[in-house]
């Protein structure tokens, strides 16, 4: 693949908390999917209101003017009770359908482990006015926790369809472990091992897992710093293949694309210890991560909105690559 060089023509965040749509994403305003519908971008998000619950807000702005977003307001909301998405929905990724409702892919937060670790798993909602709300139609998640590397949990995907078939990349969490001696993280002295799976359906709502392993794991000790985590997919297709974006973490979440013609098999691209996107100056919102990419082609360039500190406690950021 060829290389991206990577611009940020805004120092602060393009969206903050609080900024569009007030006490409902005070909390966190991160993890968007920004999608083209004819002239517009929509920008679906993960935000956390006053209340601490989480859901999925709307922005939308001009094809134009990238980063002049507006409020649409909250598109869907947690599921009370329920012991997978009691504190609410985040990560959306949503599939736009003309042969049906679009669909929206969430990682919902469960009601809080008694061992601290994440109560996460993936779910779906409909919508069917295009977009403009989601709802549930289901009281469980969509994807299993059955095999040895997402035994613990699912999270965030991307979902592309092809040949009448959804294909999802899904992040697969598989089993907590001590962390190796020496080594520095950013979750203590346990650490989850969280890598890319894949799976495929014929609805976008029953799956099957065609491989025998995670297409994508963390390197470990092949790559600097320690890596135990890579996350969070998104695809783009390009001129003799695909593009994935991933982030990996060691101590704090980092920026990196792999290649592959099929789909399936993929190669890292290099992009050192601080990744493709690095960080932020000292005191801007994204000094410590940037993370969580979607990214759209304009013309020859490439538009892209990431995810600073706090997962989305600062906000989002746009970065623009040739």
């Amino acid at each position: 693949m060829d290389r991206i060089t990577w611009t940020f023509p805004h120092q602060e965040a393009v969206i903050k908390p609080g900024a569009l749509h007030g006490d409902l994403d005070i909390g966190r305003a991160g993890a968007g999917h920004v999608i083209q519908v004819g002239d517009t971008y929509r920008m679906y998000y993960w935000a956390t209101g006053s209340d601490g619950y989480h859901h999925i807000c709307l922005a939308e702005t001009s094809v134009d003017q990238p980063n002049a977003w507006k409020a649409c307001g909250s598109v869907l909301d947690r599921q009370p009770g329920t012991e997978h998405n009691d504190q609410g929905p985040g990560f959306p990724f949503v599939v736009p359908q003309e042969d049906g409702p679009w669909l929206m892919f969430v990682c919902g937060w469960g009601m809080p482990r008694a061992d601290k670790r994440l109560p996460n798993t993936t779910g779906v909602a409909f919508s069917d006015d295009e977009g403009r709300r989601f709802h549930y139609r289901h009281d469980a998640p969509i994807l299993g926790m059955d095999r040895p590397w997402d035994r613990e949990g699912t999270g965030s995907v991307f979902v592309r369809r092809e040949g009448g078939r959804f294909l999802m990349y899904y992040t697969a969490i598989g089993h907590y472990f001590d962390k190796p001696e020496g080594v520095e993280t950013g979750h203590g002295d346990v650490i989850p091992r969280i890598g890319i799976g894949y799976a495929v359906s014929d609805d976008g709502v029953q799956w099957t897992k065609p491989q025998e392993d995670l297409m994508v794991s963390p390197r470990g000790f092949e790559t600097e710093p320690y890596e135990y985590i890579s996350s969070k997919p998104f695809l783009l297709e390009q001129e003799g293949g695909w593009r994935m974006w991933l982030h990996t973490f060691g101590t704090a979440y980092r920026v990196r694309s792999l290649g592959g013609r099929d789909g399936l098999n993929w190669e890292w691209q290099e992009s050192g210890i601080e990744g493709e996107f690095g960080v932020g100056r000292a005191g801007r919102f994204d000094d410590h991560q940037r993370c969580y990419v979607s990214v759209v082609k304009f013309e020859d360039t490439y538009r892209c909105w990431f995810t600073g500190n706090g997962f989305g406690q600062t906000g989002m950021g746009y970065a623009e690559g040739v």
